[in-house]
């Protein structure tokens, strides 16, 4: 998650980290469960995955481009601090919705920043909103929306929006997304619960609506997924969502937390993190609750996104590292036949290339009828100091490491696997 604390009396920024990733204990070995797994495959004479891919080798992802990532971050032109990526596809092209900063530009919020041109964009007046794009050839280039698509302020609960996740159904876009607002009057910081905001298309393209009309969402009233305060349990908070639509109903898969202290904030004295894994909730068109999982359906999966095809449900996940601010995250892959139970497939990607030899996560696909195409944030680090003392004009705006002598620096990356024909 997002979540910016700006001093007014330093020229330097200081970032609060992501909550779910700070007070954890070891993950869990995924590759020691996958070999497990093999082995009693092998027992058992059942050497054959059950769906379109065999596992880990044959679901290869390779970086395209190689060299660099699709969509940059900090400078002019591009987004301010891009993570978080959602896109889908229809017949003009791909949609991404993504995660930033926005600064208040002119009387509005802004996504992108200039260090040659500060006056132009207020930094000390930012919001963490969900940013739009558009692109026409396969997501190599993007066409960007300088205003947020849906801003949080009008509810309590809602100040700060991230972590989109998109669904078209009938004539509407529905967006889904994780909250950060107050709790009992108070500022509730880094404890999140899934909202849903919805936009009529009325007859016009994604596209249209988004990049001409310049439309925004309008937020329901109340959380989707509210959090439980009230005992410790597995969804002290609710995040991250992603959304498989089937048969008109709404399959909210996301991402649970339990806390020690579950009413209180993330830097409360005695706070931490006692579990993390993914859970599921059914809603119907109206977005009505009609069922909901009492407990994890898969443990330690974080930032996940899911989808249905080939007759399966895929999980795209993020590794739980101990790491400084996302430091070598990977992204996996699980599989699972009824979205309840899933099989582990191994590490799809890891960090590399110069744009993300920090960390990947934060995994969404395409499923084209070749190809799987994967956006992805993926972090690189640079050593020296984000903000030196003046500006220079060709300084990018990034994240401060923990102390200060480097920087991190977000984009989304490209990534392609072949979409092979189904297991007979």
């Amino acid at each position: 998650m997002l979540k910016h604390i700006f001093s007014d009396n330093r020229k330097d920024f200081n970032y609060a980290k992501k909550s779910e990733r700070f007070f954890l204990s070891k993950p869990v070995n995924l590759g020691k469960i996958f070999c497990l797994i093999a082995i009693i495959l092998i027992v058992f004479g059942m050497t054959e995955c059950r769906s379109a891919y065999q596992p880990s080798d044959c679901f290869s992802f390779v970086r395209d481009p190689a060299s660099g990532p699709v969509v940059s971050s900090g400078s002019a032109g591009w987004p301010m601090f891009p993570t978080d990526p959602a896109v889908i596809k229809d017949e003009q092209g791909y949609h991404l919705f993504y995660t930033s900063l926005f600064c208040k530009a002119n009387g509005i919020y802004y996504y992108s920043w200039d260090a040659g041109d500060i006056s132009s964009c207020d930094i000390m007046d930012v919001v963490a909103a969900v940013g739009y794009a558009f692109s026409s050839d396969g997501g190599y280039t993007w066409e960007f929306r300088g205003s947020p698509v849906i801003l949080g302020g009008i509810e309590p609960w809602c100040k700060d929006i991230e972590t989109p996740h998109v669904a078209v159904l009938g004539d509407t876009l529905y967006l889904f997304y994780s909250a950060l607002g107050e709790y009992q009057g108070q500022p509730f910081s880094q404890r999140y619960e899934i909202g849903a905001a919805t936009l009529d298309l009325n007859g016009e393209s994604i596209r249209q609506r988004l990049l001409v009309d310049l439309a925004e969402f309008t937020i329901r009233p109340e959380p989707l997924l509210p959090y439980n305060v009230s005992s410790s349990s597995f969804d002290n908070n609710t995040q991250e969502p992603s959304v498989v639509v089937r048969n008109g109903i709404f399959e909210v898969f996301y991402v649970g937390i339990g806390f020690s202290l579950p009413d209180q904030p993330i830097d409360a004295s005695g706070q931490s993190i006692t579990s993390v894994g993914m859970a599921k909730a059914l809603f119907d068109s109206n977005l009505q609750l009609v069922g909901k999982s009492p407990g994890y359906i898969l443990s330690n999966a974080n930032i996940t996104e899911v989808k249905y095809f080939d007759g399966h449900y895929h999980l795209f996940s993020t590794t739980l590292e101990d790491g400084e601010f996302h430091e070598n995250e990977r992204i996996n892959y699980f599989q699972s036949d009824d979205g309840e139970t899933w099989l582990s497939y191994g590490i799809l990607l890891s960090p590399g290339a110069a744009f993300d030899n920090w960390g990947v996560m934060a995994p969404t696909v395409v499923v084209e009828e070749n190809d799987i195409v994967m956006f992805y944030t993926g972090w690189s680090i640079a050593n020296h100091p984000c903000f030196p003392e003046p500006l220079t004009p060709d300084t990018r705006f990034g994240r401060p490491s923990d102390n200060d002598t480097k920087c991190i620096y977000g984009s989304i990356g490209r990534a392609v696997a072949e979409r092979l024909p189904p297991v007979e």
